[in-house]
């Protein structure tokens, strides 16, 4: 019974996971999309790493302003 628990909660951070992925590359596509076919025409996953990391940390330097 342990076992299956394991495995159900590492298949939701999984899910989890892939949903904020998800979300995270549809946002830089709704607001930097030039960047992001950039990134993206050079086969660079690097860059899109950075674009996606300098977006989630404008996003959170913007909530920390509102507090």
């Amino acid at each position: 019974m342990m076992t299956r628990n394991a495995a159900m909660t590492a298949a939701g951070l999984a899910a989890f996971g892939s949903a904020i992925t998800s979300a995270l590359v549809i946002w830089l596509l709704l607001a930097r999309p030039l960047d992001v076919v950039d990134a993206v025409s050079g086969h660079e996953l690097g860059g899109l790493t950075r674009l996606a990391f300098a977006t989630l940390q404008d996003l959170f330097l913007r909530l920390l302003d509102l507090l």
